[in-house]
């Protein structure tokens, strides 16, 4: 047997100590057989290579409005607005068609549709015909569309996820660096809505991260260009804005350099804004359609049934038949601010307060109140904000998964639900099958819930976790064996959401509480530093 090496320093203390724990979760297992044999060099090329592969398999399925004339599903949209942007000057790409999947995402968006559609042009014209090829889904266009949600997730969320985890700078085992990058680039909710149904959050979410991994190097000028860029990608990415701007506000408080900070802010916003809108910024009409497209108020509170609490509570109280559109616009913007106020003040109040203290233990604790603020933000607007889709999940979800070695048991039953939430819309899009692969191969892998002898879970916890995964068995194996009455069609869909959204609800008071305490409880890394001292 070849004799083992172990990481430099700490890191080599901390994985020594951490193989005479007997693992019970298959992932940790996993990690400590390589480092036990010496192959910690192989660990992520293989991760980063099953996560390529996972994502093909994904890709095999189907899509949105796959086979459904005439207006077919996102699938179509995205693949119209390459068509657009190849072939009409700016001036109109936010005009062009508005009843066939006019374009209404940002301007980062348009010209990463008309990157790719110019690539496609060159490969085969037809793909992105002008008008002649709407509803196109010939087998050598949708590989290239598949590749492309691929290259663009590789060249974007990828490295921020691997570089992440990576730059802790509190001593953390090289096996649970490894476990954390896999379950972030592995969880299912990302891959089967950019993979499956066909979007390209990766992008969107891939910036967020980026923007954590400058927070944590204390670039905060890279910090505010990264948000702005997932801002102008998807207008969805205000879900973090309150709580990117109480962090770096509270960054300018914290040394007499803070004024001068708040100028390169700004001039940094302002610059990146500024060149993302140039080719409409002389045109008051061009910026104002812009604006309306992207942020459609007439579509109405909500759509479909999404797992808030607004489409909750219409179950019961017709807050659509009641209240106008203005109404209801001004209650959940105040509803939204009054839950997302908490958690952003508090991340401003601590920032500020640790000003001038380098020591590693404090600046991982401010990124990790950073993620908590983030994570809180994003899931109040997903709960209360005005006109959310069941995909708009995904943004809690991101800064949850970089939570992931804080809390384990909370992130794996936090990412279940979301999963679960988003049934309906995976099962229209003919995504079944990977949809049931994936959420039990997160379970297993992940030891959550289906491993007894995971001694990370509270007890407490783990017995909720095994009645909500039966209540989600017993959902599902309702909805295909038992036909809805006809008096209530969508029964199944409406209990999904309800169900869903009690949940939701409690994770966001649990994260809260996390947010709130952070700084009166040890973290996993300070808990493993505090051991590796005492050796």
């Amino acid at each position: 047997m070849a004799t083992k090496t172990r990481p430099k320093g700490a890191a080599r203390a901390a994985g020594r100590a951490s193989t005479a724990v007997k693992d019970v979760v298959p992932l940790n297992a996993w990690f400590r057989f390589l480092e036990a044999q010496d192959a910690q060099k192989v660990a992520l090329p293989v991760t980063l290579l099953l996560a390529v592969l996972v994502r093909w398999c994904v890709a095999l399925h189907g899509y949105s409005g796959q086979g459904k004339p005439p207006m077919y599903g996102d699938y179509e949209a995205q693949r119209h607005w390459m068509e657009i942007t190849t072939h009409l000057p700016p001036s109109q790409w936010y005009f062009y068609d508005l009843g066939y999947w006019g374009l209404d995402y940002p301007p980062l968006t348009a010209f990463q549709s008309w990157v790719c559609g110019f690539v496609a042009n060159l490969i085969d014209p037809e793909w992105v015909a002008l008008d002649t090829s709407r509803g196109i889904e010939s087998h050598s266009s949708k590989l290239f569309m598949r590749a492309s949600v691929l290259v663009l997730d590789l060249a974007i969320f990828v490295p921020a996820v691997v570089l992440f985890f990576r730059s802790r700078r509190v001593p953390t085992s090289w096996v649970v660096r490894q476990v954390s990058t896999f379950s972030v680039l592995l969880q299912p909710c990302l891959l089967l809505i950019d993979h499956g149904h066909f979007q390209y959050n990766s992008v969107m979410l891939g910036f967020l991260v980026w923007a954590v991994v400058f927070a944590a190097s204390d670039s905060y000028v890279s910090m505010a260009v990264a948000f702005c860029c997932a801002l102008m990608f998807k207008q969805m990415a205000l879900y973090y804005a309150p709580a990117v701007f109480f962090f770096l506000l509270a960054k300018c408080f914290q040394s007499s350099h803070g004024f001068i900070l708040f100028i390169k802010l700004g001039l940094a916003v302002s610059i990146t804004f500024g060149v993302m809108l140039l080719p409409w910024i002389q045109s008051p009409d061009q910026l104002m359609q812009i604006l309306t497209r992207v942020f459609p108020v007439a579509r109405g509170l909500y759509e479909d049934k999404v797992a808030n609490i607004w489409c909750a509570v219409n179950v019961i109280v017709k807050l659509r038949s009641i209240y106008g559109i203005d109404d209801l616009l001004r209650l959940a913007t105040a509803a939204t601010a009054l839950a997302f106020a908490p958690s952003c003040v508090h991340l401003f109040v601590v920032v500020k307060r640790h000003a001038g203290k380098p020591l590693p233990a404090v600046r991982d604790n401010i990124i990790r109140l950073l993620n908590y603020g983030l994570l809180n933000s994003s899931l109040a607007f997903f709960l209360l904000s005005f006109q959310v889709h069941e995909k708009s999940i995904l943004l809690p979800l991101a800064p949850a998964l970089l939570l992931i070695d804080d809390e384990p048991w909370a992130v794996n039953w936090f990412v279940q639900t979301s999963l679960f939430s988003m049934y309906p819309l995976l099962f229209k899009d003919g995504l079944a099958i990977p949809y049931a692969v994936l959420a039990v191969g997160w379970s297993v892998l992940r030891s959550c819930p289906v491993c007894p002898a995971d001694k990370q879970t509270p007890r407490v916890v783990f017995a909720m976790q095994w009645l909500t995964t039966l209540a989600m068995v017993a959902l599902h194996a309702a909805d295909a064996l038992i036909p809805p009455p006809t008096s209530l069609p969508d029964i199944y869909v409406v209990l999904n959401a309800v169900f869903s959204c009690a949940m939701f609800t409690m994770f966001f008071l649990y994260f809260n509480y996390r947010q709130f305490t952070l700084l009166s409880r040890p973290s996993a890394d300070q808990t493993l530093a505090s051991k590796l001292k005492a050796e």
